[in-house]
């Protein structure tokens, strides 16, 4: 054979590969370190919560941490659970974006000097090489520069209030350069919500975490 007509086959070959692989779906990395990918999971969901803390859109609800076919379902207390896509969820984030990180700033720029603390404790009920089951209590403490005045009654503790508490389930499926969410069950406790949902209404925008800057 010439060496025109190698390279031709080698070509055709190579092209013959990509086509049988293209055809053979989604497959999880071969490489497989159990520990590894637990410490991986949990670290995905710890910068997703910071993202909630942060008001970082991309943390929340990007293309790093979301995988396609992602639905999050919100239920608080006894009413019907409802449904967002991930392209319902990352508009209404957005929609919401300015005022929130505006809110974010200090007195003296202009801002209310608002901190979110979203605390989490994620325990993995399942995992293999492809996704993984993790479920979490949650509490939400919000608290603005100055303090908290009257007008903001409830729990509140060293200037924090308790706005949210309750439960989350994810399901995380496992690609080639992150773990990513597909799904995300949130169900908020009515209990320490008799006085927020009074004051804040049902779960408006986004993931519904956070209900002073919506309030004030």
């Amino acid at each position: 054979l010439t060496i025109m007509t190698k390279r031709i086959a080698i070509l055709a070959a190579l092209v013959a590969v990509a086509v049988t692989l293209a055809g053979c779906g989604f497959k999880p990395p071969v490489q497989w370190n159990e520990a590894e990918e637990r410490a991986h999971a949990l670290a995905a969901l710890g910068k997703w919560a910071t993202g909630v803390e942060k008001y970082d859109v991309d943390a929340m609800a990007g293309d790093g941490i979301l995988a396609a076919g992602f639905k999050l379902i919100i239920k608080e207390g006894s009413a019907v659970p409802y449904e967002k896509s991930a392209a319902d969820l990352l508009k209404e984030l957005r929609e919401d974006e300015q005022q929130q990180l505006a809110f974010r700033k200090s007195k003296a720029t202009g801002g209310a000097g608002y901190e979110l603390d979203f605390r989490a404790d994620w325990v993995i009920d399942s995992i293999n090489r492809s996704s993984a089951t993790v479920n979490t209590l949650f509490e939400v403490w919000e608290t603005i520069e100055d303090g908290l005045g009257d007008d903001v009654p409830g729990h509140i503790e060293n200037g924090w209030w308790n706005s949210d508490k309750g439960t989350i389930e994810v399901t995380l499926v496992r690609t080639p350069n992150a773990w990513k969410m597909v799904s995300m069950k949130i169900v908020f406790n009515a209990g320490v919500g008799s006085t927020a949902r009074a004051l804040s209404g049902p779960v408006g925008l986004g993931f519904g975490i956070g209900k002073l800057p919506s309030m004030l």
